[in-house]
């Protein structure tokens, strides 16, 4: 894997890969600053809804891409094809509307399905957070009921990493941690525009007049290790396992907590009752229960309004 000292020809589309809650919206409205870079927020959408044709290729769910709630806050039309090549095309094409230069694809997951979409030259950025840190902040989301179930989805993606990382072949590809990212923001972002194959502009750094978020604070960092108990830095350590080292961050000295049975039994139980507590606190009780009903076959009509407000009530508390 190389890692560019260098601007590099222009790419017309780059892709930012990481866990949810690993700092990909702080980089993206970091990005959004450039006048040159669209990044139009999280691209899920575009690798969740293909699905395999039985040739060999993939086409999109177009019913599904119409339901996803970050494609329609994306503001583009449904492609006019399933075939994933054209649809893909259209929709990249309608997501960097407005700029000139490259596109930046925030992704979290199914990273090689987007790669069969994308030319040999897309550069990959791939943006690492501690999972102690990650764990703590799904939990305020309502991810996760607990942090033993909070770091099951950074390690998704670092496996989906793993497991990509052969295929990655001579693309410009760069690790950048989130903690780097606070301490030595402007260098970090230097390293990210080369990458790009833009320029460094101070406007990367203007995302606190356009959103909720503060300039880069280093009191952000290693949060795990005055909101987590031992146990728990335990369980989780034991959980991520060696991938806690190979991305670079060092163990607590903390035992490890290699949970049984009937505690892994006992840590779902209060993972569901966590996030069942989390939803009727921010959307009531009456909602969350008639969105669950309607994802049982057949009883999607029913739950028509319930999740359209909600899906509404998050609109308007995104940051």
């Amino acid at each position: 894997m190389t890692e560019p000292t260098r601007n590099e020809p222009e790419a017309e589309i780059c892709v930012v890969f990481g866990a949810l809650r690993s700092g990909t919206t702080l980089f993206r409205l970091m990005l959004e600053g450039h006048p040159r870079i669209a990044a139009p927020g999280e691209s899920d959408f575009l690798v969740d809804h293909l699905r395999p044709d039985g040739r060999g290729g993939a086409h999109y769910d177009l019913d599904g891409l119409a339901a996803d709630r970050i494609f329609r806050a994306a503001g583009i039309a449904l492609p006019t094809t399933t075939g994933a090549r054209r649809a893909f095309a259209e929709m990249t094409t309608a997501l960097r509307a407005g700029h000139e230069g490259p596109l930046v694809l925030i992704l979290h997951r199914h990273l090689g399905r987007l790669l069969e979409l994308l030319p040999n030259r897309a550069p990959v950025l791939h943006l690492v957070r501690d999972p102690r840190d990650v764990a703590r902040s799904a939990i305020g989301i309502g991810l996760a009921g607990n942090s033993y179930y909070g770091v099951r989805s950074w390690i998704d993606t670092e496996r989906d990493w793993d497991a990509t990382a052969p295929s990655l072949g001579g693309r410009p590809v760069k690790e950048l941690h989130y903690e780097r990212l606070l301490e030595r923001p402007e260098a970090t972002l230097r390293e990210a525009a080369a990458l790009f194959g833009v320029d460094y502009d101070a406007r990367f750094l203007s995302y606190p007049e356009r959103s909720t978020y503060d300039l880069p604070d280093t009191a952000l960092t290693a949060q795990w290790r005055n909101k987590l108990s031992a146990r728990e830095v335990g369980l989780i350590e034991s959980r991520v396992g060696p991938l806690l080292e190979a991305r670079g961050y060092a163990p607590s000295g903390a035992p490890r907590v290699a949970p049984g049975l009937a505690t892994r039994s006992l840590l779902w139980l209060d993972h569901t009752r966590g996030k069942w507590r989390w939803r009727f606190r921010r959307f009531g009780v009456t909602d969350p229960l008639i969105a669950a009903i309607g994802r049982r076959p057949g009883m999607g009509w029913i739950a028509r309004g319930a999740n359209a407000r909600i899906e509404r009530r998050i609109t308007e508390t995104l940051k």
